[in-house]
């Protein structure tokens, strides 16, 4: 399904226990590929989540406004050469995503509030030109880091892509995911996040992967639990 341009998916959240996560793993991975960016699919994702003045990231996920979104610029295994900037969007229950890849000079630029290098022409009718213009308006800055250890399984019929999700953790210190200086606390609200994303249709065959697990949906936001992880320890503004 297309929206403003945009291919929206399903998303589905399970918070899981290590005892279930264990059972999904053996029995996701008799019938689905492994992500092919990591070993058995296995890969560490960093994000520094982005937001504005106002908060209205953090906001319009407490009060679960239908249409949202949020920026963040993400990296696997902590290489400062897969930098990648994104916009996750919520249109009522579907999700979807806009990116580009930035160079560091472009993330540390970025992180300054400094969009300049995104006036040159290039980057017209990407999201950075969105973001350039948020900036203008209510000066993104660095809200948060959020960094988790993730294992993928996918299946090209429906696009359906299962990921368990684990080790949380919220970056304190520094605002650049790649400095040596930020330390990471662990957040224990969930001890794993079981995800599920679909095109059009899921087929029953990987529905029934789920079957005989007590798993219950929840609408659990990483960026919520970190968030709120360093405010607790008075560790933001």
């Amino acid at each position: 399904m297309i929206y403003r341009e945009r291919a929206l998916r399903h998303e589905y959240k399970f918070p899981a226990t290590a005892a279930q996560c264990e059972i999904l793993r053996e029995r996701f991975s008799a019938v689905m590929a492994p992500d092919a960016h990591g070993e058995n699919g296995c890969y560490r994702i960093t994000s520094v989540y982005l937001d504005d003045v106002y908060r209205t990231a953090y906001n319009d996920k407490l009060i679960g406004a239908d249409t949202r979104k949020k920026y963040r610029i993400r990296t696997y295994d902590l290489s400062d050469k897969l930098l990648h900037f994104e916009c996750k969007y919520k249109d009522r229950d579907m999700t979807s995503k806009r990116g580009i890849w930035i160079s560091p000079e472009q993330y540390y630029s970025i992180l300054r509030g400094d969009y300049s290098f995104v006036w040159s022409g290039e980057y017209e009718g990407t999201i950075l030109e969105d973001a350039s213009y948020s900036n203008s308006l209510a000066l993104l800055r660095p809200s948060v880091i959020v960094d988790y250890k993730r294992q993928a399984f996918i299946n090209p019929e429906g696009n359906v892509r299962f990921t368990i999700d684990s080790g949380f953790k919220a970056g304190a210190f520094s605002d650049d995911m790649l400095s040596q200086s930020v330390r990471y606390l662990p957040v224990e609200d969930f001890t794993a996040v079981i995800e599920i994303k679909y095109d059009d249709y899921l087929p029953s065959y990987l529905m029934d992967l789920l079957g005989g697990i007590e798993l219950r949906q929840d609408s659990v936001s990483k960026f919520i639990l970190c968030h709120d992880k360093l405010t607790s320890l008075n560790m933001r503004t």
